[in-house]
């Protein structure tokens, strides 16, 4: 038992310095290479990758596959790995995941959960199930995140209101590359945004600075709204939108110390007409900001190259996913506002999208198996 932890230890060194030296020779290529370029593993290098490692699943069990699979060597390469992601999460900014070192830990770590489930399958029985769907699941979601990751690519699709477009413009890509054609085509059937209320403010004509100074005070134009900015009180009786014209306000604005009152028509204007202003004297002014957008949407129907077809509704941080794609609302016609009549979409295609969601369902499916296992032990 004394020699058999010995010999324990002295393969945990060997690992150890083993690990030390691939983390060593990771950073000699930094320094000599640069970062590592993620496309290198695109289409078809990771599936000869994923076809090298399918290979240790099929070798005999011996030294090899027991060194490969070392629980120690599992510890070694875990603890690498939590630290990098610990240095990813609080050092903002950071390249790591495109370093070299990161690169060859990662292999590392591939290579040992491969071998690890390897030798589980040559001694397969019915409770080696729950640890077999966890690993699995692992294996499949780190490989599509990592080399799966290289085939992931982004485009830039503008879309006219009523129209359909399957061009694109490639994120990355030089201008002279111009519009690719895509496997997907977007109808735009309409667009719609959702703005905040515009804004009032009384300003100085001389210095465009809105008072009070230092502290300017904004109201928002809402129906029946009253502030008091200076000596000044200034009330919203009325709102106008119009379908292509700018928002309007009908205000009232009364001096505090005397009985001036003025009423008019602000607006912040657009593309269509001038803004417009309500003079209180000769270098002070109601003017009206232009509304902030507060959401934007688009309601789309996809077709892809195979006849399906999907409708939906894109909104921000609420993308479309058909089959491999997910389409983002990216931007619009900003100097048109809500009158905008077309809308850009971001399309981002993942192959590996699908063997990632099933690696997860395979660990949820191991945790719940294991936990099932362990309550009826």
């Amino acid at each position: 038992m004394v020699g058999e932890g010995k010999r324990k230890r002295t393969i945990a060194i060997e690992e150890a310095v083993v690990t030390t030296a691939v983390v060593i020779a990771g950073l000699a290529l930094q320094f000599t290479l640069g970062s590592f370029d993620k496309a290198f593993l695109a289409f078809p290098v990771n599936i000869i990758a994923l076809a090298a490692l399918a290979t240790l699943l099929f070798i005999k069990k011996g030294k090899l596959l027991t060194r490969l699979s070392s629980g120690s060597l599992s510890v070694i390469l875990l603890t690498l790995v939590l630290l990098i992601t610990l240095y990813m999460g609080l050092v903002p900014g950071n390249k790591t995941k495109i370093s070299w070192p990161f690169v060859l830990i990662y292999l590392m770590t591939l290579i040992n959960l491969t071998a690890v489930i390897s030798l589980h399958l040559k001694e397969f029985s019915g409770k080696r199930i729950p640890f077999l769907l966890n690993h699995l699941g692992v294996l499949i979601l780190l490989f599509a995140a990592g080399l799966g990751s290289a085939d992931k690519s982004r485009y830039f699709m503008r879309v006219n209101e009523g129209a359909v477009e399957w061009r694109a413009e490639q994120s990355g890509a030089n201008a002279q590359d111009g519009l690719k054609e895509l496997p997907v085509a977007i109808s735009l059937k309409n667009f719609e945004i959702d703005e905040y209320p515009p804004k009032l403010a009384i300003i100085e004509r001389s210095t465009g600075e809105a008072l009070p100074k230092g502290r300017a005070l904004f109201i928002p134009a809402q129906e029946s709204n009253l502030a008091i900015i200076d000596r000044w009180s200034v009330r919203v009786d009325s709102i106008k939108y119009l379908p292509r014209y700018a928002p309007a306000a009908f205000v009232t604005v009364e001096s505090l110390h005397n009985s001036d009152t003025m009423r008019g028509w602000v607006s912040c204007g657009n593309h269509f007409q001038r803004h417009k202003t309500l003079d209180i004297n000769d270098n002070l002014c109601v003017a009206m900001t232009f509304p902030e957008p507060k959401s934007y949407s688009s309601d789309v129907i996809v077709y892809t190259q195979s006849g399906k077809q999907r409708s939906g509704t894109i909104k921000v941080n609420s993308p479309l996913t058909v089959g491999s794609w997910k389409i983002y609302q990216h931007s619009y016609d900003t100097q048109m506002g809500r009158d905008s009549l077309w809308s850009r979409f971001e399309l981002v295609y993942d192959p590996w999208f699908i063997p990632a969601l099933i690696g997860i369902i395979m660990m949820i499916a191991g945790a719940i198996s294991l936990f099932w296992k362990g309550g009826a032990r």
